[in-house]
């Protein structure tokens, strides 16, 4: 089995290498902005749904966001930007309009970004 980052696992953990690009992709939880170092990898399409262990179905989301998606009406998606983002539950937006990952809502402001 690979430990490659972004490769496939058939393990339901995600190994070091993968939450080290994930650290570096999202850089925070991606619906709070909190601490990376606070977060946990999160299956976008859970795993026990058939759902890959791999940089493209994960995203950082701390304890309480990740009760948010798992029980609260938050969806996440991988984008066409290759970044993960979230749609509201309704009883938070009507029109669940999407929105972009934590560090990626204020990129146009910031020096550099990508």
């Amino acid at each position: 089995m690979s430990t490659f980052p972004g490769e496939p696992q058939s393990k339901r953990l995600f190994t070091a290498s993968q939450r080290r690009a994930l650290f570096e992709r999202d850089r925070c939880c991606i619906k709070c902005g909190a601490p990376a170092s606070r977060t946990q990898a999160h299956h976008i399409a859970h795993w026990s749904d058939g759902g890959a262990t791999d940089l493209a179905n994960g995203c950082l989301l701390c304890a309480s966001c990740h009760a948010d998606v798992h029980h609260n009406g938050w969806d996440v998606y991988m984008g066409p930007d290759v970044h993960p983002w979230l749609i509201p539950p309704e009883v938070v937006d009507r029109r669940r309009r999407p929105i972009p990952a934590y560090n990626r809502r204020f990129a146009d402001e910031l020096p550099n970004a990508a």
